[in-house]
């Protein structure tokens, strides 16, 4: 639930209306901060055992190397068979996602071409499980120049977080919209996730700068498979000044709920969307 003034936290938590809240933060089970407390944003508070009070150490800021302790023990947790049959799962719908989408790349391919030349596909360095780096695949839905005019929209960036979005982003060409739309640029994860870098339901992949912001976020969601799809996509609100609080909340139930039913279900919302996009 959200305090309304940038602070998020489950119903368990509580934060003193006299603390000092600069930016956005989210603050989890059995926190009590008090008036004593300064937050400065974006941090996450994590949840904490019923016996454990307030420690500084919770808040979350810096750089470091993720130390996958309480989150990988959470997900290993987890009935082999779900982390077994999860895997040959992601093999037998990538494999046949391949095979019933590669016939559409070169048609695709040809019309990034016709309107902005090569190169046709577009690799960014993402951190996956344990923070491996790996190159995550796409077809390129922006212009070549894209990455030096971020810096330059900086000041036009509507999310909240680390990442950057914009609502008419003007480095999208214009059969870059029409892939983002139906998500036609992610179609080649799939070799992705055939490889092992990714699975079909995760996490998003993130690079290393974003995992920075919180250290005890980027633990839980480096503890698992990045996703094509995830909990985060699905059930995203885009409010101003939530997007990452949001992020945060849903990569984190994500790994404490990771089972069949909220993957399918996942899976399901992912193609409901698509569809509902598609008759706009």
């Amino acid at each position: 639930m959200s305090r309304g003034d940038g602070i998020w936290m489950s119903r368990n938590a509580a934060v003193d209306d006299a603390a000092a809240v600069l930016g956005s933060a989210w603050v989890g089970r059995n926190h009590r901060l008090d008036a004593q407390v300064t937050i400065v944003g974006p941090a996450v508070f994590w949840d904490r055992n019923s016996d454990e009070g307030y420690s500084s150490d919770s808040l979350n800021s810096g750089p470091g190397k993720p130390t996958l302790g309480a989150s990988r023990s959470r997900f290993s947790e987890k009935q082999p068979i779900y982390v077994l049959g999860k895997r040959a799962f992601d093999l037998t719908f990538a494999f046949v996602g391949l095979c019933l989408t590669l016939p559409f790349y070169p048609l695709l391919m040809l019309m990034i071409w016709i309107e902005d030349g090569g190169p046709f596909f577009f690799g960014q360095r993402r951190e996956g499980r344990d923070g491996r780096e790996f190159r995550c695949w796409k077809l390129r839905s922006m212009r070549k120049d894209a990455e030096q005019m971020q810096g330059e929209l900086k000041s036009v960036n509507q999310a909240d977080g680390p990442q950057f979005y914009m609502q008419n982003d003007p480095r999208l060409t214009c059969i870059g919209a029409l892939l983002r739309k139906f998500n036609l640029d992610e179609l080649p994860q799939f070799w992705n996730v055939l490889k092992g870098d990714m699975s079909v339901v995760g996490p998003r992949p993130s690079p290393h700068r974003e995992n920075q912001f919180c250290p005890e976020w980027r633990e839980a969601r480096l503890s698992v498979r990045p996703g094509i799809t995830g909990l985060w996509q699905v059930k995203r609100t885009r409010r101003p000044g939530c997007d990452f609080q949001e992020w945060v909340q849903f990569d984190t139930e994500y790994v404490d709920r990771a089972g069949w039913r909220l993957d399918l279900w996942i899976i399901a919302c992912t193609i409901l969307n698509l569809l509902k996009r598609g008759g706009q």
